[in-house]
């Protein structure tokens, strides 16, 4: 079929029904745009990714819709690859995919946050990267010529040298 407005092959169809009258269009992508038919999203709708985007958005809900538009722009994740198979491709997509992670999370460990025993090396490790940020941070205050701020500083910085 071709499309109506320029004769190319038309890839969208659009039946609109207006005071019980039915009509027909038969557009080619770029004459669809232009007609406004792909205003609702990002990524062009046409096609099958299209197709399925707007099942989901109809027939499960307005934030699985959005959530199946997103992708990460580190790995390049989308949350529908995710969501069939169960891993995540980087650090980033726990920010990117929250909406959607914190239910998945919540269902499965029975709680959004951990509340159990952390490695001993671990804690160490974050005791460790504690005190370099204090120091870092000392730095910065004495540069700064805060002197108040630089013995505050200080004086945390030796009680956690204390506490090892």
């Amino acid at each position: 079929m071709t499309c109506q407005n320029c004769k190319r092959e038309a890839t969208v169809h659009v039946t609109e029904e207006l005071n019980g009258k039915r009509r027909e269009m038969h557009l080619c992508a770029r004459c669809a745009r232009e007609a406004g038919y792909d205003s609702l999203d990002d990524p062009p709708m046409f096609g099958l990714e299209g197709i399925l985007q707007s099942f989901i958005l109809a027939h499960v809900g307005e934030m699985v819709g959005e959530l199946s538009r997103r992708f990460c722009p580190l790995c390049g994740l989308k949350f529908m690859d995710f969501r069939g198979q169960g891993r995540l491709g980087c650090p980033n997509d726990y920010a990117m995919f929250d909406h959607g992670l914190t239910p998945i999370v919540r269902r499965v460990q029975g709680a959004s946050r951990h509340v159990g025993k952390i490695p001993a090396r671990r804690a160490a490790a974050a005791a460790g990267l504690d005190r370099l940020k204090l120091r870092a941070r000392l730095r910065d205050a004495i540069e700064n010529e805060d002197f108040e701020e630089a013995a505050r500083l200080r004086d945390r910085l030796r009680s956690a040298e204390d506490d090892r």
